[in-house]
């Protein structure tokens, strides 16, 4: 969830994101603030220790945790530094920002195109050593301006399974989960399924989130569909056991 300060709507202060968040019953909150770009990372250590004044002055029984939502630009290169992954409690990292500008694209627009290359840059997150969780993986939502919905669903049916495995393999190996927005999750639910079940086989475990922008985001709310989180939760088959509650404890 993202604050007012990067990204989230101007209702997204800390203290009511943690009085909603507490009146909805949740055991856990990560405040993920947005960094994109490089020239972002003295602006973004301000962010971060503004938003850990902020929860500290507001005690809670849930606990609260300051992260971020951080972008690869391509394969080799992360808007993130390991100086500032260390200031953090959590670090998700989203691959496939395809939308903005200078993070790099495949060279041909087409499904197997974009499905080779995110494979690419989820094993460029990987290496970097301190991604706790991969942000919104594998179905590109984001880009719906350039795409439509059968185009993004040929992307899912691209991905090389034997790819995919190792990217699975490699991500248990690192500790490295991959995050399950559930409004997301419902609109290619057979395909999320059986990335679950892949998943259980190598130990590849996944975080929950919402992605919310907006007080009325927060919590999981029913979708347009009528169906609510743990519909879809239940239908993914995901249990305790399949989800990461302890982040990496990086010193880079």
């Amino acid at each position: 969830m993202h604050t007012h300060r990067a990204g989230g709507k101007p209702d997204m202060k800390v203290r009511d994101m943690i009085k909603t968040n507490e009146a909805y019953g949740l055991k856990l909150m990560g405040i993920s603030e947005h960094i994109d770009r490089l020239d972002q990372r003295e602006e973004f250590k301000e962010k971060i220790a503004l938003n850990r004044v902020e929860s500290q002055a507001h005690p809670t029984k849930m606990k609260v945790m300051i992260g971020t939502e951080t972008t690869m630009i391509n394969p080799n290169l992360c808007s993130l530094s390991a100086a500032l992954a260390n200031l953090l409690d959590y670090r998700m990292v989203s691959c496939n920002h395809y939308h903005l500008k200078h993070v790099e694209n495949p060279s041909s627009g087409t499904p197997q195109a974009y499905a080779d290359h995110y494979l690419d840059m989820l094993m460029g997150a990987a290496e970097l050593g301190f991604a706790d969780t991969i942000g919104h993986p594998f179905f590109h939502t984001k880009l719906r301006k350039k795409m439509d919905m059968d185009a993004l669903h040929a992307i899912l049916k691209a991905y090389n399974e034997t790819r995919l495995t190792e990217v699975l393999k490699k991500a248990a190996q690192v500790n490295m989960a991959f995050e399950i927005n559930p409004r997301h999750a419902d609109q290619a639910l057979d395909w999320f399924k059986e990335l679950v079940q892949e998943a259980r086989i190598h130990g590849t475990k996944f975080t929950l989130g919402t992605d919310a922008h907006a007080i009325a985001s927060l919590a999981y709310p029913e979708g347009s569909s009528g169906r609510t989180s743990q519909d879809v939760l239940r239908d993914l088959t995901i249990t305790d056991k399949d989800l990461k509650w302890k982040p990496i404890k990086f010193k880079g």
